[in-house]
């Protein structure tokens, strides 16, 4: 495997020897990257990637959030998924065939961040089937070897510097996070719209985005605020 291409065949061969037809590996060099710099292979429709990177469908993705959170792998379907922005994605997801699967969060021992989703029909994840936990069993080893193996592929960039916020605009960032509009903010904080406008632009000019949803996400990798 000392090709990109020959390394990617053999991993998509051997998830579809374990009954996974679709499967995705992406990891970055650290969380505090942006998520358009990560190394991305998989078998997923090119046009599913397209859709899901100009939506920034990572922002309201679940399977992203647990992996950030957590080490356990998680079955992902359709009761993953709440509210009406993941609801939508879910709903999106399903025309190019990803219905239900299971993701394997990364967390290497010099910061990378990342995860392995393979998709397979629902009926193949019951917890309670024995053959299922043997296969979570080896896909979690599987997964180790995959991280392992693709180092060498993957450009070391500069670490990015993790962005330190004020409290204040921790807490706006926050209420953001949870839906609320800069009027909604202002009265919770008891201070004026035009106030939480500026710690939001603040916010903006210290990640260095356009928007505060893409500020959102880069706050969530760094574990400064928690979905």
């Amino acid at each position: 495997m000392n090709t990109l291409d020959a390394w990617a065949s053999t991993v998509f061969s051997l998830a579809q020897s374990y009954g996974f037809d679709k499967c995705l590996y992406s990891v970055l060099n650290n969380k505090h990257e942006a998520m358009e710099n990560a190394f991305i292979k998989s078998n997923y429709s090119p046009a599913w990637h397209k859709t899901y990177d100009e939506k920034h469908l990572a922002l309201v993705d679940p399977t992203v959030h647990h992996c950030l959170t957590s080490n356990l792998p998680l079955i992902w379907e359709d009761k993953s998924f709440s509210g009406a922005a993941q609801k939508e994605l879910y709903e999106t997801a399903k025309q190019y065939g990803l219905c239900s699967g299971l993701v394997f969060p990364i967390h290497g021992a010099r910061g990378e961040f990342g995860m392995m989703s393979f998709v397979a029909p629902k009926a193949k994840l019951a917890k309670s089937n024995k053959e299922f936990q043997q296969v979570v069993q080896t896909l979690s080893i599987l997964k180790d070897h995959v991280f392992e193996s693709s180092l060498k592929f993957i450009p070391n960039k500069t670490s990015a510097k993790p962005v330190c916020l004020t409290t204040r605009e921790t807490e706006v960032l926050k209420w953001s996070t949870a839906g609320k509009s800069s009027w909604e903010i202002s009265k919770i904080l008891n201070c004026s719209e035009s106030t939480v406008n500026f710690h939001l632009l603040n916010v903006r000019h210290k990640f260095d985005v356009s928007t505060t949803q893409l500020a959102v996400i880069k706050a969530i990798q760094q574990g400064i605020i928690h979905v």
